[in-house]
């Protein structure tokens, strides 16, 4: 067999498409549905490959992605904490999320496949939000959270998918994927007041401005990118002033007017540096920044310096929440390299596409638009949480490989010319 026709195009099947939208759709809903339709959607991937001798055509995003998951089933092996933090009990889970990607991003899906998968994750975003003030109304918590992501501040991450995508859907003619992407930036709006997320107010705000911004760029107009950095200040401040917002309001003057402006980060950040040179390649293995940079074990660092521990200089939480941080600790230096790469490429493949002042079909460009606002919030949102883990990154990486199957097989992407 030839190896232009393992590694040639492959069409998604109605099976593969149906599977990948059940999954976009439970993401932020069904935690064991999610799991038990990706590997379903896995199973597929496999038995159609097969069958049809092709793999299908790669991407830009498959060798960050591969070394990201492998680093999880190395790591371990050479960790202090290896008897704790072994492959079995940490690397399946974010390996499963990478072979979908992978696998997902192999598949030329049409206009029609496309918007399938959009409108499911969108509709589950929704319906994510709505089930999480609902719940909230019943069980007294603090904060709502989506049922499946079972986290205020990963469902505030979440909500940045829907909206990017919402954002791109409006590019779309269809008027009911028009409603469904205003009905998805709304339900993001909606959920930020009661999360009290600074992080996700921030990523918002950058959302906005790029989706507009783009839109002033590719017109050539300066007045239009100044209303559209206006607009998003608008759009974000008018959330603000909501009477949900009250608790929002009052954490962003504490943080800003405090002595802890960035809320115990710098001094995460500061565990993470006493101890990350003990595994500084590969880390210690997903699930282990806790117990990597507990205060024993920082203590213990400092003092092989030959330095004193001083309390207010570091904090010891699960992880380090921002991406690099957690990402040194956990996959070291390799996974800072391979993530800071992945981003990078994501920003090279879709921007140009979405600025291109080509005449493009509205389904193109509004698949360049959605990824590329998916990257942003993942960036922006990584410098004070932990992205591109659990549900929204699968939520999100997942849509960034659908859409650059979708312009790959338009013949924009991937050395592809259009027919």
């Amino acid at each position: 067999m030839r190896v232009s026709r393992v590694f040639g195009a492959r069409a998604a099947t109605t099976l593969e498409i149906a599977l990948i939208a059940l999954v976009l759709f439970c993401l932020p809903l069904f935690e064991a549905p999610k799991n038990v339709f990706s590997a379903l959607f896995l199973i597929a991937w496999v038995v159609v490959a097969i069958r049809g001798r092709s793999l299908g055509r790669g991407s830009p995003f498959d060798v960050p992605i591969a070394g990201l998951a492998a680093i999880l089933w190395v790591a371990p092996l050479f960790s202090q904490f290896g008897d704790t933090i072994t492959p079995v009990n940490s690397a399946p889970r974010w390996t499963l999320l990478a072979l979908f990607v992978l696998a997902a991003s192999r598949l030329d899906c049409s206009r029609g496949q496309l918007i399938t998968m959009l409108a499911a994750l969108m509709a589950g975003g929704v319906a994510a939000v709505a089930e999480s003030f609902w719940a909230w109304s019943l069980n007294g918590k603090h904060y709502p959270e989506f049922r499946s992501v079972g986290h205020v501040n990963h469902s505030s991450m979440y909500s940045l998918i829907p909206l990017a995508t919402g954002i791109g859907a409006l590019y779309l003619r269809e008027w009911w994927l028009k409603a469904f992407g205003m009905a998805a930036i709304v339900s993001a709006l909606a959920f930020l007041p009661p999360s009290k997320s600074l992080v996700g107010g921030v990523a918002i705000a950058a959302i906005l401005v790029a989706g507009l911004g783009v839109w002033a760029v590719r017109r050539w107009s300066l007045t239009g990118l100044v209303l559209a950095v206006c607009a998003a200040v608008v759009v974000v401040a008018g959330a603000l002033a909501t009477p949900p917002a009250a608790g929002l309001r009052g954490e962003l003057v504490a943080r800003v007017t405090g002595d802890d402006i960035f809320s115990h980060r710098d001094k995460i950040l500061n565990s993470a540096l006493a101890v990350w040179d003990r595994h500084p390649l590969t880390g210690t293995g997903w699930f282990s920044f806790g117990l990597a940079t507990s205060e024993e074990e920082v203590r213990a660092a400092v003092a092989a310096d030959g330095l004193e521990y001083d309390p207010t200089q570091y904090a010891h939480l699960p992880h380090g929440h921002n991406l690099w941080t957690t990402m040194l600790i956990e996959r070291g230096l390799l996974g800072v390299g391979l993530v800071t790469a992945l981003l990078l490429f994501y920003f090279w493949t879709f921007m140009s596409l979405a600025l291109s002042r080509d005449q493009l079909d509205p389904s193109e460009r509004g698949a360049a638009v959605a990824a590329l606002l998916v990257a942003v919030g993942f960036a922006v949102a990584g410098l004070g949480n932990t992205t591109m883990m659990n549900e929204h990154g699968h939520a999100g990486m997942a849509l960034i490989a659908v859409c650059y199957g979708y312009l790959r097989g338009r013949g924009l992407l991937g050395g592809t010319e259009r027919a």
